[in-house]
């Protein structure tokens, strides 16, 4: 993130890092960061919450033009109320748990499995006796 925000800077272009962690932000050197207690996972809010996410993003863009040293850091006035109840399961489990479901007796197969391998460099044949990585796909589905 730092290196990115550097080279962008160096562009002439002004950046700003979003962080619920900036002392660990700032430690890799980015220009300017905004700080937002949110938890990790919902930095701009919950998802479908637009009113809440574009309010962070203006703050966080204020904040962009309030910053006028390297370095400096602005706290947003957002505070996250722990007595929420946070609903952050997919809407429909993933495909792995729906085999699972139809299928518990592989469960531990699924435990006790090399993964795959990759190929050896992109769009190229595997290694001999390395695996291309496809070669199960279909007994997921």
């Amino acid at each position: 993130m730092g290196l990115v925000q550097r080279e962008i800077e160096a562009a002439g272009f002004s950046t700003i890092a979003l962080s619920m962690i900036p002392d660990l932000t700032a430690s890799v050197g980015v220009p300017r960061i905004a700080a937002i207690e949110h938890p990790f996972g919902l930095t701009l809010g919950l998802a479908g919450d637009s009113v809440r996410q574009l309010e962070v993003l203006r703050a966080t863009l204020r904040a962009l033009e309030g910053i006028s040293h390297s370095g400096g850091i602005v706290h947003l006035p957002f505070e996250w109320d722990s007595g929420d109840k946070l609903n952050m399961y997919p809407p429909e489990p993933p495909p792995i748990v729906r085999y699972l479901r139809r299928h518990p007796w592989h469960f531990l197969n699924f435990l006790h499995r090399t993964p795959p391998q990759v190929p050896a460099f992109p769009g190229g044949q595997a290694r001999q006796g390395e695996s291309g990585g496809d070669h199960d796909r279909d007994e997921y589905t």
